[in-house]
């Protein structure tokens, strides 16, 4: 019988600097009380908790698709993604609070996913790791997440477009579940159009974000535009989980790896 090798651990180093990186980033929401509001820094406390949670979790896989040992470092790239995370969580206070100012929650918005292109570009000039893939989906998921639930608050969007803010969650739970069970789960075949629609939904929570443009007369253009952009991020969702989950066909062995490092 083979005995299944045990868990990675994180190196005791790598641990301490995460420790360190979430004691700032609590730091920094605390900075925020004054300005922003008690309402607006726990709702924070929230998306933060699963943010530090989720990364604490996936410490091990710090290393090279094909390497052994966790490296100890975080690295730059994981410490702007951690950053874009911080951004989208400080965002989420705005789906219970007034911001002081109406251009706040676009500016952390586009802040968190404009830095998506800075964080991949420093990993490909330093190194790449899976758990800087993984951080990378979770945080797209998580702004999509908190921006829909900010611009459904604000009245910009209408209540269906959360949707697009649950789907990652439901196809990773969905995929988790399977390997629990020990059924398998496939690399996701490359896609040119996966691209296109994330981003889709990035401009759509940018523009519903933005003050009075999703009121008035521009509201109906918008959400036409959020209901396009929804079906097809339903559509490559449902595509990448017959894909991941074998319905396909697929001949290649399974492996855990799937859309955006989940």
């Amino acid at each position: 019988m083979t005995v299944p090798d045990p868990p990675a651990v994180p190196p005791a180093r790598l641990r301490r600097r995460f420790a360190g990186a979430v004691a700032l980033g609590a730091l920094g929401l605390a900075a925020l009380w004054r300005p922003l509001g008690t309402a607006w820094v726990l709702a924070a406390v929230v998306p933060g908790a699963y943010l530090a949670a989720y990364a604490r979790g996936n410490l091990a896989a710090n290393r090279a698709p094909d390497g052994e040992a966790p490296d100890p470092r975080l690295g730059p790239a994981n410490a702007i993604t951690l950053f874009r995370g911080w951004l989208a969580v400080v965002l989420a206070g705005a789906a219970v609070a007034p911001a002081p100012s109406p251009w706040l929650p676009a500016a952390l918005f586009v802040g968190a996913v404009g830095l998506d292109a800075v964080d991949g570009a420093v990993a490909r000039r330093t190194r790449e790791t899976a758990l800087g893939a993984r951080l990378d989906g979770a945080t797209d998921a998580l702004a999509v997440l908190v921006g829909a639930a900010v611009a459904v608050a604000l009245g910009a969007l209408p209540a269906w477009y959360l949707l697009a803010g649950g789907v990652w969650y439901a196809y990773a739970g969905s995929l988790w579940r399977r390997r629990r069970r020990g059924a398998p789960v496939y690399e996701l075949p490359p896609s040119r159009v996966r691209p296109f629609v994330g981003t889709a939904q990035f401009a759509v929570l940018a523009l519903a974000l933005l003050p009075n443009v999703g009121r008035g007369g521009g509201r109906a253009l918008l959400t036409a535009f959020a209901a396009v952009a929804l079906a097809a991020l339903l559509a490559s969702f449902a595509r990448d989980w017959a894909a991941a989950t074998g319905r396909l066909g697929r001949d290649d062995p399974p492996t855990a790896a799937g859309r955006g490092g989940e």
